[in-house]
Formats: structure tokens, C-alpha cells, sequence
């Protein structure tokens, strides 16, 4: 069984990976694609984007609710799960390790990071396979990272650019010309399915089923394309053969097989997949540095004359590996201060790939790979894409070439073949090995992949640095390069595409026969064809051959030593010609020192199964050399013997004469067989002259066809121009503009007649230095000027006056031709007089509304209306403000939204602004600003469709006043509600407790007048409250004539207006019982009243005493009066309050006790 699938270093098979990588408007592409994607396929989807890493990323939340897949977004290292999908986090760029995706910080500085790529790589390297797809976004992200994976066998899926928001990621990985399918978002989705159920059935295949495939697919694409990939390992041909029958959804070889009957155009895919065109700048970086050291310092450093360093790149793919190879000998060289003398010769099979290296254009995505400082020295950036620099592109010829099968290039100083080598057979890389080491010159060196090693032919190569796999060619000495590789393509008969196709594209030689032969030829002996071709050799057949210079040959004659050449051919001749065993003539050969006679014997053999003719060499030593006696081994034969003797002497003379020429012709023949390898590589470097040559001749047609439509454009132009010149001339006899061109030396070029008002020029001076006129300028300095531009190149602009008051704008601009080159200065003068008039009346406006700005009272604030997603008014920039809008706020807003300024503001702040914007209509509003604890009457106007202006003014004292009036008219009514209410229950109780009118009207009019005289306080007071001494000199002053009747004694104390009506009512009262009955009624009689505030358990209470002395006698009444009433009930019911009337005969004693919190006023 062939398991055709990779396993990692975990129990089982590795879970597949689709690896997706998306940047702007990737978001809705990948929400397509989730949606739409099977979540059974078993693979497990990584998402790469390019995020902020600011701000965290919602993306696997937004995924989550498009695929029944779970989503996670890695943080550690989590392992790869099936039908689950990975998601990148901000700052973090993730790899592949074993069996998990793990995350890591970046290493690169943002605007150099390539995620998508770095992933990509990873994949490739870790997976040896996986899907990879691109999708919408900008830049060229993925496409380094593309190609990789399909060198290791993925398959890779572009967003198709018409589809997607932004088309440049997706262009770029299909400029590769790697991507298998380019389709839009469902049906990729579809394809990814087909394909990786395809991939399950290729898992294991039947050993004798892909053997017999293989061979048939290898030979039928030998037919195709001339390329026998038959020496290649098997494992890389089958991933290969794998990898397109994942993308054609064949589910098994043989239907491949037919598939690639019916479809010839595969083949050529299949051939492009199996050329592996990858490749990278500075793969292996340690591994470049080591190359420098060992082998491009010492061969610059030994560089002499005219000489160059040669260098050949095979298997070149896109040409990153030569370019890189041709940027280090450049340093080198600028290091060893020496000219770069390097010409690279670069070949390859792919000829897609060929075009992309002689085009030297690639994606951005190669910063990854190469160094800032090199991507300046060595490219120049082109979008987003950087192309080789010229000087670089011209070090490197470019050749379709094949190094298995075409004359390599020789005399070459470094030979760079990297990963070649492993993916041929063992015997092969042997041949390939000997072949660098020919075209070497000695002391040459080779350049391997870090896989791939030249140890196994110690004969050949010395290590320099083995680690790195750069190697040193030993002089040269036998070659061993294998015949197939010295056979044109041509001679190799492509072989049907048949079932029973069992042998490969050439027979080969039969042993059988040999060997059968041999037990009856015991001598040495070589097995050859009708060509004279050597098929084998027998053990001690080598002391015969001599393997002359130059590249190894199979040619029997040409290798065989010098004496036996003339017999041997004649015996091959006639062996073939008439089918009959031939034996030579003895030839005297030096063996181990001795001379020896050696006779050799051709017999034409039949081989079975084998197409042509074939003969059988033997080489017979008959014994030590003698010049008069035969060889041994013909002693029976006498007639023989003597017929040879005869034939010796008449041929030995002959051979004698002949022996000098043969030298000579020997000799020749060996310098044209160097000639002519020579001349084949040489061939060979034209071969590839001429394909850049006619890459560049068809350039050169394309560009000459674009020049045939330039001329017809260009006459066209011409005609514009002349109409143009006729246009310009009557634009400058009719500008007011002065316009004066001047040359490198100040001279003058052109004029327009506008000049000629400032200086004493006319046309007829245009030649003449500026320096020569006069002008009527009160300004000096316009030479000096001129000179100033034309050193510094910085164009000069100031405001000059003329000597007549008027002002013009004159400014010196450096004279640029179209090829931009500085050739002079050109000076304009602008008549400005009436814009300065127009500016000095503006600036005199606007410091008069700026005064009026500063000093108003109002505040001015400009803002800008903030909307939210939706387009409505969410908040408010403060753009500017005027002093008094600073002064009114009196906080740091300016620049700063009202969300930020702090505190609770109203909703109308941040809606009316956007309401004047939407309907145009200015507002007036009074808003309360809570976080300033103010009011504002505010006006707002619009300005423009984002601004308005805001005029506002302090409000808070008049609101304040308007409440405090409120205040007052509630208190106001309440009082005189109150008051009616009082003097209401004043009239009724005394008319109950009157006899009469008279005395009615009488008490009613003093009790009034007592409250009125208490009102009289309070409104004094503003109804805040009145003190209690005050109170009682106002109520008891109206009834006694002189103060020393009435003793006042205690605190100051403020009565609550509540307080002061009632208690004043108690001190009329009593007054007046005094007056009628009690100590007032003499004019002995005294009246005390004292109070004090004290505390108790209850809290504070103030105690009020009345005190009557030297009165008439007292005697309590029978029934009670309406003074005593409104005491009792009027202080309990109004104030809390508690009374007590002592009746003594000595006079009446009250005494009146009150909660402080009832009485006393808030002011006090």
C-alpha cells in the first residue's frame, strides 16, 4: 500500500488545513464563505486578516453567528480540531507546530509585517500540503506565501478580483500563476468541498495500481512534452500526481489516467507542477552569508584583467536565487572597491517561470524576505510590486535549458543548484554531480540546497562549509557522466501511452549476452553496437581504454588506445557488414610496463529482444612482444605464421609512415573534440542571448507598434501645439499679469508686455542681463532674489511697492523644463493695489467686530455637530470661543466634546444643534447647565452643513428672581389667606364676647390694629421673622405712656412670622385685659415679661412670663373671656404651644412655653 498523505510527529494523520487570508472588505467575503461552506469537510480553517493592534477584534464573534462551526480566536496554542475554524488576534501572527496553531508576538515593525504570508509558509513547510485561499484586500499579502504551498503539493483558491471589494490581493496571488482555481465565494465553496473529499479518497492507494499508473502518466507526458521525468523520486512525482488529482477531482489513478487522455492541456499543468517553479530571495539567509565568505570574496578578490566570474543558476524557477546570487557579488565588490565582473547564466524548464524572472517584477510580499536597505539599493518600487534595478537585471542571461539532457555551460567559477537534486533519483543526482564538476573549473565551487549534499562523490568536491552545502570542484581528472545525459532529446523515442507499457524510453544493453559470451571469450573484451557504441565492459577490459579530455564519450574508437584504433575499426566494419568473426593482426601494446602482442578478436553476436546489430570485442594477449617470431597462440598453423610474417613486413613500413600522421591526426581530433564543446557551450550561451534577444525583439515590436499610434498622436499634438503657441501668445499680449523669464545668467528669454510698465525693457532686449535696466520697484533686491531661487531652488513670494504707490505680488519660481531642469527664474508681478485696499478695509472690519467679539457680554461659541452611525446629532465639538464665553463657562472646553467636558448635561445640549442643521431654522432656548449649576438663555443659527454658532447669556440671577417672586406671591397669598382667616376669627369671637356694637367695633378696631402693627414688622422684616423685644415694644408701646411701666428682660430671639402674629395676639391680649383690669389700669401698676430658651428632654423649648405688679386686686373670672380663649386654644393649636394663667390677687401672672422649632426664624 502507498499511503500518499503526510503524518506528523503525533499518532495518526495530521488534521488538513485551509488556510485563509483576507484583509480589507475580507470581512463580508469571509462571512460569504462561512455560510456558504460545508461543515462536515474535517478540515480546520484558520483565518488570517491584517487587524489594528490597538483594538480588540470581533471577528470570531461575527463568524460565530455564520457557520455552525466553533470559532476560536488563539491566544496559546490550540490544537488543530477538525470542522473548527481559528481565528488571528490583534498584534499576533501564527505558525503552524506539529499538530496545533500557536501564536506569537510579531518580530517586524507594522507597515512590514506579511501575516497572510508568514502563515502561508508555514503551512507549506510544517503540512507539506493544504488549501490556501485569497480573498479581498489590498496590498499583495500571500503571494510569496501561495507559491510555497503549492511547492509542498497544496491547492490554492483566489476570490475572483471582479467579486471582490478590493481586487489587489487577489490579483496579485494569480500573477503568480500559481492558483488552481480562480471562482467567486460560493463556488470556491464548492470546490473546496469536491476537493477535500477527493484528497480522502487518495489517502491509500494499492501499491501495483500507482506503479503501473505512474509509468503510463510519465510516459505519456514524455510524449507531450519531450521531458522524461522518469528519474525522478517516486515520492515526488505521486505528490505531484496527487496534488492534481485533488484539483481535477479524480478519486482514483486510473480515472487521472483517462482524464488525462481526454484533457492533453493537463499534461502541461502536470508538467508545470512537477517543474516545482519556487523559489525565494536569500532562502536559507545563514546559508547566502556563508556563499559570500567562502566562495564570492576569494573569486572577486582573484579577479584580473578583463576576466569574469562565471556563474551558472540551474533550475532557476522565477529567478530570485540568481538575482540574490548577482545582489551579493554587487556588495562584495562595492566592499572590495573592484568592479563587479559577475555574468550569471540562469536556465530552467518552465518557461512561465523564465518569463517572470527576465520581467524581474515581484510582489510586495517579498519584504519579508529582503532587507530595507536592499530593496532600496536593488529594486525600485513599482504599486505594489517592486522590479529589479537595471544594472542587476543585466548581470543575469536567462535560458530555457535542461541540465539533464543539454551541454552545460563550462569554464564557470560557481555552479548554485538548489533543491534540484532531491527530487532525483540517487543514481542521477551521481550524474548531475559529475556534470557541475565538468563545467567547473577546478577550484570552482558548487552551491547545494539545505537538504541536498555533495559528500557521496568525495572524488569530486571538497566541502567549504558543509552546513551551508557549499563546495570546492577537485581538478579534474576521469568523468563518469552517464550516457542518457549526452543524448539529444530527440533520440529519445517518446513511448506510447499504453496499459501493457512496461520498459522505460531506451533499451538497455543485454548482461545475458554478455555473459554467455564471456564463458566462451575468457579474455577482456567490450560489448558494442552497429554505432560503435560501448553497451558493457568486462572486469579487465579498462587496461585497453584511454578516456581522453574534455566531456566523457561512448564511442569505442574514440576511447580506445591509440595502436589498436586501425585494426579494431576494420574488424568492426567487416564484422557487421558481412556478419563474420573477424581476428587483427598482432599489435605491440605496453602493458604494466612490458610490451606485448595483442591480437583482437570480433565476433558479431545476436541479442534477443534487442533492437540492432551488436559485436563482441576481445582483446587476446598472445605474449611478451618479438620481432621475428609470432605469437604463441598461432604456433600450430605454419602457413599462417608466415602469411602473417609476410603481411608484418609489408605493412611495417607502412605503419611506420603512417604512425606520424595518426599522431598528428590524433592530435587534431583531440583539440576539435575541445573545440567543439567549446562551441556547443558557447552555442549554448547564445542560445540564451538570443532568447533574450528575442524577448527583447518582440518588446521592441510591441513598443515599436505603440510608437506607430504615439507619431499619429504625436501629430496630432503637434497641431494642438501650434494652436496652443497662437493661444499663448495672445494670452500674454493680453494678461495684465507682468510675466519676465530669465536664464541661468539672468539674462532675458521672454517678456509679456506688462513688464515693460515696470521695467525699461522691450522685446528687442531679450538677451540683455536684468541687471542692465532700471525699474520702478522701491525694492533693490530683485537679482539678488534671482540668484537665491536659482541656488536654492525654493520658489520666493513677497508684496513690493512701486515708486507711484500701487503694490504687486511678485514671485520668483525656479524655470523646470519638462525632463526637470532648472534652465533659468521666471518672475511674476501681480497688480495687488486694490486687494490691499480691499484687505486693509477687511482688517479694519474685522478688528472692529473682533473688539465687539471680545467685549460683548454675550458668549459665542462656534461648534460642530457630532453625528452617530445612524446620522443623527449625538454630541458637540467646541471649536472656538469668545472671552465672555470663556469667562461664563469658566472651564477648559475648547477642542473638546460636551460628552468629555464632565457632568449631566440635558438633552436639548446635544440635540438642538443638530435640529438647527436639519431644518435651518435658528432656536431659542433657556437650558439649565447642571454641571455649572447655572442658567443659560442660549441661541443657536447654523453655519455651514457641520457647524453652528451658539449665542448665550447668564440667566441665572433672573431666574433666581423669577423664583424667589414665585416664592413671595405663594407666601404672599398664603398670608393674606391666613390673615383673613385670622381676622375672621378675630371679628367672630369678639362679637360673641361683645354687648354692643360700640364695644364691638371698638375691640374689633384695637385687636386689627394690633395685628396690623405685627404685619408692619414682618413686612419690615421682608416675612423673614422680627425679634421678640422688638414685638413686644411694638404691641405694649400703644398702651402705656412711659417705659419705666414695662420691664422687658431675656436673649435676642427671632420669631417665624407664624410665631410673631400669634404670640403678638397673646401680648394684645393681655395688654388689654392689663388695661381693663389688671396693672395698667392704675397708673402704679407695672407689667414684666421676660423669656429664656432653655432645654429639656423634649429639646428646646422657649419660655415666655407676663408678670403684673401694684395692681388693683385680681380675682379670677367665673367664666372664660375671648382673651383667655385665644390664648389657650390659639397658642396650643398655632404654635404647640402650653399656657398657664395664675389669677393671683397681687395681679395676674402668664406664663407661655414653645417648642423652639415652631418658633423660632430660620435667619435667627
Amino acid at each position: 500500500m502507498v499511503d500518499v498523505t503526510k503524518k506528523g510527529r503525533s499518532e495518526g494523520p495530521l488534521t488538513p488545513v485551509c488556510a485563509i487570508g483576507a484583509s480589507a472588505g475580507g470581512v463580508r467575503a469571509l462571512q460569504k464563505f462561512f455560510e456558504s461552506i460545508d461543515p462536515e469537510l474535517g478540515l480546520a480553517y484558520v483565518v488570517i486578516v491584517h487587524l489594528s493592534p490597538d483594538h480588540e477584534s470581533q471577528l470570531s464573534e461575527i463568524l460565530t453567528g455564520r457557520t455552525k462551526m466553533p470559532v476560536l480566536q488563539v491566544e496559546d496554542s490550540p490544537k488543530l480540531e477538525p470542522n473548527c475554524v481559528y481565528v488571528i488576534a490583534p498584534d499576533r501572527e501564527l505558525f503552524i507546530d506539529g499538530n496545533s496553531v500557536a501564536s506569537r508576538p510579531f518580530t517586524e515593525p507594522r507597515g512590514h509585517r506579511a501575516p497572510i504570508d508568514m502563515f502561508f509558509r508555514s503551512v507549506a513547510s510544517g503540512r507539506g500540503d493544504g488549501f490556501a485561499v485569497v480573498m479581498s484586500g489590498a496590498g499583495s499579502d500571500g503571494a510569496v506565501g501561495v507559491r510555497k504551498i503549492k511547492e509542498a503539493g497544496g491547492v490554492i483558491f483566489v476570490q475572483d478580483p471582479s467579486e471582490a471589494e478590493f481586487s489587489m490581493m487577489p490579483r496579485s496571488a494569480i500573477a503568480t500563476g500559481v492558483a488552481d482555481f480562480v471562482e467567486p465565494i460560493e463556488r470556491m465553496t464548492e470546490l473546496i468541498a469536491e476537493v477535500a473529499r477527493s484528497k480522502d479518497a487518495l489517502r491509500r492507494l494499492k501499491d501495483d495500481e500507482a506503479k503501473d499508473a505512474v509509468r503510463q502518466i510519465l510516459a505519456f507526458l514524455h510524449g507531450r512534452t519531450g521531458h522524461d521525468f522518469s528519474n525522478y523520486k517516486r515520492a515526488t512525482v505521486m505528490r505531484r500526481i496527487a496534488r492534481r488529482m485533488q484539483v481535477t477531482r479524480r478519486t482514483s489513478l486510473a480515472a487521472y489516467v483517462e482524464y488525462l487522455r481526454e484533457n492533453p492541456e493537463e499534461a502541461q499543468d502536470l508538467f508545470g507542477d512537477l517543474l516545482i517553479s519556487v523559489t525565494a530571495f536569500f532562502r536559507d539567509p545563514a546559508a547566502f552569508e556563508s556563499l559570500v565568505e567562502k566562495a564570492l570574496e576569494p573569486l572577486i578578490r582573484n579577479l584580473d584583467g578583463d576576466s569574469k566570474i562565471r556563474v551558472w543558476s540551474a533550475g532557476c524557477a522565477t529567478g530570485e536565487e540568481a538575482y540574490s546570487i548577482a545582489m551579493l557579488a554587487v556588495e562584495e565588490a562595492e566592499r572590495q572597491q573592484v568592479v563587479p565582473a559577475v555574468q550569471i547564466f540562469a536556465s530552467d524548464l518552465d518557461d512561465g517561470a523564465l518569463a517572470t524572472a527576465r520581467e524581474g517584477r515581484y510582489p510586495k510580499a517579498i519584504e519579508a524576505d529582503v532587507s530595507p536597505e536592499r530593496l532600496k539599493r536593488f529594486f525600485v518600487e513599482e504599486g505594489t510590486h517592486y522590479r529589479i534595478r537595471k544594472e542587476i537585471r543585466e548581470m543575469v542571461l536567462f535560458a530555457h535549458h535542461s541540465a539533464l539532457k543539454d551541454p552545460p555551460f563550462i569554464h564557470l567559477d560557481l555552479v548554485a543548484c538548489r533543491n534540484l537534486l532531491i527530487y532525483l533519483e540517487r543514481e542521477v543526482q551521481h550524474q548531475l554531480l559529475a556534470l557541475f564538476h565538468y563545467a567547473l573549473e577546478p577550484g570552482g565551487y558548487l552551491f547545494l540546497g539545505s537538504a541536498e549534499s555533495a559528500d557521496t562523490d568525495p572524488k569530486l568536491f571538497a566541502p567549504c562549509d558543509r552546513e551551508a552545502r557549499v563546495y570546492s570542484a577537485k581538478p579534474k581528472n576521469r568523468r563518469s557522466i552517464d550516457l542518457l545525459m549526452q543524448l539529444p532529446a530527440e533520440h529519445r523515442p517518446p513511448l506510447p501511452l499504453t496499459r501493457d507499457y512496461e520498459g522505460r524510453v531506451q533499451a538497455k544493453p543485454s548482461p545475458v549476452v554478455h555473459a554467455a559470451a564471456l564463458e566462451q571469450f575468457a579474455p577482456p573484451s567490450v560489448l558494442v553496437d552497429e554505432e560503435h557504441r560501448i553497451l558493457n565492459l568486462s572486469k579487465s577490459a579498462g587496461q585497453f581504454i584511454r578516456l581522453p579530455e574534455g566531456p566523457f564519450t561512448s564511442d569505442l574508437p574514440s576511447v580506445l588506445r591509440a595502436e589498436l584504433r586501425p585494426e579494431v575499426l576494420l574488424a568492426l566494419d567487416r564484422a557487421f557488414e558481412a556478419g563474420e568473426p573477424t581476428l587483427t593482426l598482432p599489435v605491440n601494446v605496453g602493458l604494466n610496463g612490458d610490451a606485448r602482442r595483442v591480437v583482437m578478436h570480433v565476433q558479431p553476436v545476436v541479442a534477443e529482444g534487442q533492437g540492432g546489430k551488436q559485436a563482441l570485442v576481445l582483446f587476446i594477449d598472445t605474449g611478451a612482444a618479438s620481432g621475428d617470431r609470432a605469437p604463441d597462440v598461432l604456433d600450430g598453423d605454419v602457413a599462417s605464421i608466415e602469411r602473417i610474417r609476410q603481411l608484418e613486413s609489408e605493412l611495417r613500413t607502412t605503419q611506420d609512415r603512417l604512425s606520424s600522421s595518426r599522431r598528428e591526426h590524433e592530435r587534431s581530433n583531440q583539440e576539435l573534440r575541445v573545440a567543439n564543446e567549446e562551441l556547443q557551450s558557447i552555442n549554448e550561451e547564445y542560445r540564451s542571448t538570443a532568447e533574450e534577444l528575442e524577448t527583447s525583439k518582440e518588446e521592441l515590436q510591441s513598443i515599436n507598434e505603440e510608437l506607430s499610434t504615439v507619431n499619429s498622436e504625436l501629430k496630432d499634438k503637434l497641431d494642438d501645439v501650434a494652436s496652443a503657441h497662437s493661444d499663448l501668445q495672445n494670452l500674454i499680449n493680453a494678461t495684465d499679469i507682468g510675466t519676465l523669464f530669465l536664464d541661468a545668467k539672468l539674462r532675458i528669454k521672454m517678456l509679456t508686455p506688462a513688464v515693460e510698465q515696470l521695467f525699461s525693457v522691450t522685446d528687442s532686449d531679450v538677451g540683455r542681463p536684468i541687471t542692465d535696466f532700471t525699474h520702478k520697484l522701491a525694492h533693490d533686491g530683485v537679482a539678488r532674489e534671482a540668484e537665491k531661487v536659482l541656488r536654492d531652488l525654493v520658489p520666493i513670494e513677497s508684496e513690493v511697492e512701486t515708486k507711484d504707490g500701487r503694490w504687486l505680488m511678485m514671485r520668483l519660481r525656479p524655470y523646470r523644463t519638462v525632463d526637470d531642469k532648472i534652465e533659468g527664474v521666471v518672475l511674476s508681478f501681480v497688480d495687488i493695489t486694490v486687494r490691499r485696499q480691499t484687505e486693509e478695509r477687511l482688517r479694519e472690519s474685522e478688528a472692529r467686530y473682533r473688539r465687539l467679539f471680545e467685549s460683548m457680554d454675550e458668549g459665542y461659541i462656534l461648534a460642530e455637530v457630532i453625528r452617530d452611525d445612524a446620522g443623527k446629532a449625538a454630541d458637540v465639538r467646541y471649536l472656538d470661543a469668545n472671552p465672555a464665553a470663556r469667562r461664563l463657562v469658566n472651564t477648559d472646553f475648547m477642542g473638546k466634546r460636551l460628552s468629555d467636558v464632565g457632568g449631566d448635561f440635558e438633552r436639548h445640549w446635544y440635540t438642538l444643534p443638530g435640529q438647527v442643521l436639519d431644518t435651518g431654522t435658528p432656536e431659542h432656548a433657556e437650558l439649565f447647565a447642571k454641571p455649572l449649576d447655572r442658567w443659560f438663555g442660549a441661541s443657536f443659527s447654523k453655519l455651514d452643513d457641520s457647524r453652528v454658532a451658539i449665542l448665550f447669556q447668564d440667566i441665572s440671577d433672573r431666574k433666581r428672581h423669577e423664583a424667589e417672586r414665585e416664592m413671595m406671591m405663594g407666601e404672599l397669598n398664603h398670608r393674606v389667606k391666613n390673615m383673613l382667616a385670622v381676622v375672621q376669627s378675630i371679628a367672630s369671637q369678639t362679637l360673641r364676647s361683645s354687648s354692643d356694637p360700640e364695644a364691638f367695633v371698638s375691640a374689633f378696631q384695637d385687636r386689627v390694629q394690633a395685628l396690623a402693627r405685627t404685619h408692619g414688622l414682618l413686612t419690615k422684616e421682608r416675612w423673614l421673622g422680627t425679634d421678640l423685644r422688638e414685638l413686644a415694644d411694638a404691641v405694649l408701646g400703644g398702651f402705656v405712656d412711659g417705659q419705666d411701666r414695662l420691664v422687658f428682660e431675656g436673649p435676642a430671639v427671632r420669631l417665624s412670622p407664624n410665631a410673631a402674629i400669634t404670640i403678638s395676639m397673646a401680648l394684645h391680649e393681655l395688654s388689654t385685659n392689663a388695661l381693663k383690669y389688671g396693672a395698667l389700669k392704675n397708673s402704679d401698676g407695672t407689667v414684666s415679661l421676660s423669656w429664656e430658651l432653655r432645654k429639656d428632654k423634649e429639646g428646646q423649648r422657649l419660655d415666655v412670663s407676663w408678670s403684673e405688679h401694684d395692681g388693683p386686686r385680681v380675682e379670677k373670672p367665673e367664666r372664660d373671656g375671648f382673651g383667655s380663649r385665644m390664648l389657650e386654644r390659639g397658642i396650643a393649636y398655632e404654635l404647640d404651644g402650653k399656657v398657664t394663667l395664675d389669677y393671683a390677687p397681687t395681679g395676674l401672672t402668664c406664663r407661655m412655653s414653645f417648642p423652639a422649632e415652631r418658633i423660632l426664624s430660620d435667619d435667627g
